[in-house]
């Protein structure tokens, strides 16, 4: 198996488990809301699925993605636009991993302030950040004669990200839909990204 297919690898089951936590957690959490509460809830402080979402679903899938964009970032070294980018969604799978270290409050109210509860909120948002600049950053780095379907995905994932990003900065009543849309165009994109890669769409140094 080549470097590239086992970051994809890497990725594709890194999405699977961030993506089993939140079905298999929603379902197990009594009077659960997808639409009205964030996925954070799942591993909140004193929420009946906190611990098994948080180091069971949150942690591996954080650090598997983390895995793959370092691994991207390896291969794609001749790219200085494309390192940039993928070590941005690294922080952002990093990210993922610290919201289960470091969970919020339960139902992540505002109104208790904690350590852990100060550390989701400041990792999990300059991840976010970082997310939809890099995928935005990684769409402009495709360059001329490669997989140029990716740019125009790439700016559309952005796009939607950055507007579920800002729906969760002001706390809107369905912020978990923009909150599902957010993780779920910045996962489309760095699956397409990582799907490219594994086919040699795009060129890659040697590992």
């Amino acid at each position: 198996m080549s470097f590239a297919r086992l970051a994809f690898g890497l990725l594709v089951v890194g999405e699977l488990i961030q993506l089993g936590a939140v079905l298999v957690g929603g379902a197990a959490y009594p009077g659960y809301d997808h639409a009205r509460q964030y996925i954070s809830e799942l591993g909140a402080t004193g929420a009946v699925t906190g611990p098994a979402v948080s180091w069971w679903g949150f942690v591996p899938s954080g650090l598997l993605i983390t895995a793959f964009c370092l691994m991207a970032a390896w291969l794609l070294r001749r790219n200085v636009l494309a390192v940039v980018a993928c070590l941005m969604l690294a922080w952002y799978g990093l990210s993922l991993s610290a919201a289960g270290i470091y969970p919020c409050a339960f139902e992540c109210a505002r109104t208790e302030v904690t350590f852990d509860a100060m550390m989701h909120d400041l990792v999990g948002g300059t991840g976010y950040l970082t997310g939809v600049l890099g995928v935005a950053i990684a769409a402009l780095a495709v360059r001329s004669g490669e997989a140029g379907w990716l740019r125009p995905l790439g700016l559309v994932c952005a796009g939607v990200a950055a507007v579920g990003f800002a729906a969760i900065i002001v706390d809107v009543e369905l912020g978990g839909v923009f909150q599902r849309a957010l993780e779920g165009s910045l996962a489309v994109f760095l699956l397409a990204f990582g799907w490219a890669l594994a086919r040699g769409s795009l060129p890659a140094s040697r590992a």
